[in-house]
């Protein structure tokens, strides 16, 4: 029987390994987010989760896994090996992911009024 992709990512979010790199690349995503204009959209709400992230990457990223797996640049890249599961996205591409889920992920509506 094949496994549900919806299974398969979230393995990954729950891989120790995969969430060491996510709390890794979150952080770097914070000190952007940290720098950019006072004049982004939702900013405040933007820098106050890059603030928790920076303070608590461990939770951050357990928080951020099962949204990050689901994304365009994770779905497709994820098997299952003997030493569990295991993605083929770069570094790179996740945090893009990371860049591009960060408003959401910081808990700010995306929609412009």
């Amino acid at each position: 029987m094949a496994m549900s992709e919806s299974f398969l990512q979230m393995l990954l979010a729950k891989d120790p390994n995969f969430l060491t790199r996510l709390q890794y690349l979150m952080v770097q995503q914070a000190r952007v987010v940290k720098a950019e204009p006072l004049i982004t959209p939702q900013h405040q709400a933007r820098t106050n989760y890059a603030t928790t992230v920076i303070n608590n990457p461990v939770s951050a990223a357990n928080g951020a896994a099962p949204m990050i797996v689901g994304g365009p640049n994770v779905i497709g890249t994820v098997t299952l090996e003997d030493a569990g599961p295991h993605t083929t996205a770069t570094d790179p591409a996740l945090l893009s992911q990371i860049a591009t889920f960060w408003t959401a992920l910081s808990g700010a509506d995306s929609a412009i009024a």
